[in-house]
This record gives structure tokens, C-alpha cells and sequence, in this order.
């Protein structure tokens, strides 16, 4: 990101894509002040529907959500794609009746959007809140009966707000449901490169040829969690727990922990890992990075279904927490 910012800075005169682009960069890396204060640096007649999706999505990830009002107010043209970003921010900041207002606004003139509701459910997964989810999830079902793939994904998201909340019957009913209807959830996975060759692991893997050594190293990881003060969450574990296993041995392998594993095998002194993952982190496995990246001295950084996160040495991560 430094690099990229040093590359636009020497720019003489940006153009609109240039600056869509650096703006969309600070929002992926949770730099909304930046993206702020460079959006309204940038020339008035560069704002398009592009410039405005990336700046509110800056605001979204970092949750500057009176900033993103200021800025989404002043939008004279409001398309879908600008309102479900608004949405998004307000829904991962909790202010579930704004975003809803927001929708109902937007459900007044335009044939309602899927990715507005989505994202509302989201935001209710993210605070564990069943009786929202439940209602998002089954006005969903009425709107958009035939977007299967999407409702799938949703009513994966409503299990695990079931779970997350501890309400494991309910969660396990709607995955049932989903399972008798041949409907499959999208897999998590995790990708790595280390030296020079990419890898990629599932949660629980053992498919990998040295995966003893990797759960070993997992084990270790562990260990040194637990000695400085974490403790799993089983909110984020959202399924049954067979009688073998443990709240630690389960969240300890996830697919995250899995590639970050593999790569101090390999490299026991590894001083930098990058990973990608399909989905968005766990709160368990992003608390356990910045443990990680502290114990062992180790930058860390993970690419995710919404943003960057750059785990640092000091024990930090730069979404602060947000995501």
C-alpha cells in the first residue's frame, strides 16, 4: 500500500480512474481517513458512481459512518450499487432502522435489490442478532424466490447467527434444510504461497501429504495462544462438536491457521506470510492472527472476501478491529 501511495503521489495530474483506484486501495486496507480526505482533494467533476462506491466503502470498513452520511447526502444521482454500500456501512455499525429506512426508500421507486437485504443480514450476523436475521432472511425468501444460489448463502448466514447465538437446534435445522434440498455452502478456503508454490487448505484439512507436521504446528500455536491469554470462542464454531473433539482442537484448525501453520513449517523463522481467503476471517481466527504475528515476530497479512487486514508484530491489526 506505501508503494502504491508513493506510485499516485508522483503523479502530476491524476486522473478519474487513478484516484477510484487509490481511494478503492485505502477502503481494502482500512484507510478510510485517507480515502476521505483524498476524495475531497480530488477534482468535483471526477465523483461518479465509481468514486462514490469506494469512498463510502472506505467509510464502511473503517466505520466512519457519520462521514459516509455527509458524503452519501450530498449524492444527487443515488444508483442500487451506492445505496447497498451505504447500507452495508450502516448495518456493520449496527444502525439497523437507518439501513432498513434506507432500503424501504430505495424499494419505493426500483424493483427491490438482493444485495441491500444481504448485507443487512450480514451486519445481523455480525452482532449475533437471530430476531433480525430471521425476519431479513424470510422477506428475502418472499422477494427473491428465485435466486437460489443467493438464498444459500443466506440461510447459511442465518445458521450461523443461530449458532453464534448458541441456539446450535435452530442451526442445525436450517442446515438440514439445506442439505435435503441438494443446496451446498460455499466452502472456506485458504490459499498461501510458500516459496514460490501455492497451497491451499480447507478447515479440519488433512490432505496435505505433511498435514501431521502441520497439525503439529498448530498444536504449538496453540499452546503459545493459550499461554498468552486467548481463549477460543465457540460462538464461531457452527456446528455440532463431535464427542473427540474440543472447542480448541476445532477452532485451531481452521483453514486460516492451517496455511499460517504450513508456512512456519516450512519456514520456522518466517518473518512475513501472506493469505487469501475466500470468505470473511472468523473473530477467532482474527484475534488468534494478531497473537500470532506478536509471538512469533511475524507480519501477517490476510486478504479476505471484504478487505486487507495487515497483522503487525506489536499485536495489532489495521482494520482496528472493524470488520
Amino acid at each position: 500500500m506505501n508503494l502504491a501511495k508513493e506510485v499516485f503521489e508522483k503523479l502530476p495530474q491524476p486522473n478519474q480512474s487513478e484516484y477510484t483506484t487509490i481511494i478503492h486501495c485505502y477502503g481494502l486496507n482500512g484507510m478510510g481517513t485517507q480515502a476521505i480526505e483524498l476524495y475531497y482533494k480530488m477534482p468535483i467533476e471526477f465523483r461518479d458512481e465509481g468514486i462514490y462506491i469506494s469512498v463510502l466503502n472506505a467509510c464502511s470498513h473503517s466505520g466512519l459512518v457519520q462521514e459516509a452520511r455527509s458524503i452519501f447526502q450530498t449524492i444527487q444521482k443515488k444508483t442500487e450499487k451506492i445505496y447497498s454500500t451505504m447500507i452495508d456501512c450502516l448495518s456493520r455499525a449496527s444502525l439497523f432502522e437507518e439501513a432498513q429506512k434506507l432500503i424501504d426508500e430505495y424499494d419505493q421507486d426500483h424493483l427491490p435489490s438482493i444485495v441491500m437485504y444481504t448485507a443487512l443480514l450480514s451486519g445481523a450476523r455480525k452482532f449475533k442478532n437471530t430476531k433480525l436475521s430471521q425476519n431479513v432472511f424470510d422477506r428475502m425468501e418472499k422477494l427473491f424466490p428465485r435466486m437460489t444460489s443467493v438464498l444459500t448463502s443466506a440461510a447459511v448466514l442465518l445458521a450461523n447467527t443461530y449458532a453464534s447465538a448458541g441456539d446450535m437446534d435452530k442451526a442445525s435445522e436450517i442446515r438440514n434444510k439445506l442439505n435435503k434440498s441438494g443446496q451446498k455452502k460455499q466452502m472456506g478456503i485458504t490459499s498461501t504461497v510458500v516459496n514460490g508454490i501455492s497451497y491451499e487448505f480447507r478447515a479440519y484439512d488433512r490432505s496435505h501429504p505433511r498435514s501431521k507436521e502441520i497439525y503439529a504446528e498448530c498444536e504449538k500455536l496453540s499452546a503459545e495462544l493459550l499461554q498468552h491469554g486467548h481463549k477460543y470462542d465457540s460462538s464461531w464454531i457452527t456446528r455440532p462438536i463431535d464427542p473427540d473433539e474440543t472447542v480448541e482442537s476445532v477452532l485451531s484448525t481452521h483453514s486460516e491457521k492451517l496455511a499460517i501453520a504450513w508456512n512456519f513449517v516450512v519456514n520456522p523463522g518466517a518473518s512475513s506470510i501472506q493469505l487469501n481467503k475466500n470468505l470473511r476471517i472468523c473473530d477467532d481466527c482474527h484475534r488468534a492472527t494478531k497473537l500470532i504475528a506478536a509471538i512469533r515476530k511475524c507480519e501477517i497479512i490476510a486478504r479476505d472476501a471484504n478487505r486487507i487486514h495487515h497483522f503487525t508484530t506489536d499485536g495489532k491489526c489495521s482494520c482496528n478491529d472493524y470488520f
